[in-house]
């Protein structure tokens, strides 16, 4: 679907450049072909966003304007949802030598963290006019809020989120790795 509506998308534009060279030839008719194009680029964009198949991800660990699942590596430590929403699955991240800090931000946009209950986790949510929904059902909507899982103990090994959400909602689900 995509592919055919950016076919015809470009498809037109040729078009319409060959009707403004034989009108300009033929009838001395001239017709402002970069100004149209420069428009109907933007209405291209546009309607490229309101159906969904607009996303830019610049890296594996951000994601803007489009909706989309990242699988956390150990190495990858800040994940970044603008404008869209965006999975970030945290369940195969395990603490075995060190403490792994992770960052993830969340503006203007949906973000669902997944960890797993089984690894030791301490969360701290920081919100500015938004929602963050931790796994208990509590919610905050201004200022911070801290959640930690059941098998915490600063006495091992843990992973620590730092979640920050700016006008946007954010959920974090607990989720063995198999679920």
């Amino acid at each position: 679907m995509n592919f055919i509506f950016s076919s015809f998308f470009w498809g037109f534009i040729i078009i319409l450049l060959g009707l403004s060279i034989i009108f300009r030839a033929i009838f001395h008719i001239r017709i402002p072909f970069f100004s149209i194009v420069f428009a109907l680029i933007f209405i291209y964009i546009g309607l490229r966003i309101l159906f969904g198949t607009f996303g830019i991800r610049t890296s594996h660990n951000t994601i803007i304007f489009s909706d989309s699942t990242v699988k956390a590596r150990n190495y990858d430590n800040h994940y970044n949802v603008v404008f869209g929403k965006g999975v970030i699955d945290l369940t195969k991240l395990s603490p075995t030598d060190r403490n792994i800090k992770v960052d993830v931000n969340t503006i203007f946009g949906e973000g669902i963290i997944k960890i797993n209950p089984e690894i030791p986790t301490i969360i701290q949510v920081n919100s500015v006019f938004a929602g963050a929904r931790m796994p208990e059902g509590s919610v905050a909507a201004l200022g911070s809020s801290e959640y930690k899982t059941k098998s915490f103990s600063e006495s091992k090994y843990y992973l620590k989120i730092k979640a920050n959400v700016v006008f946007g909602e954010l959920r974090i689900i607990e989720k063995s790795p198999s679920q």
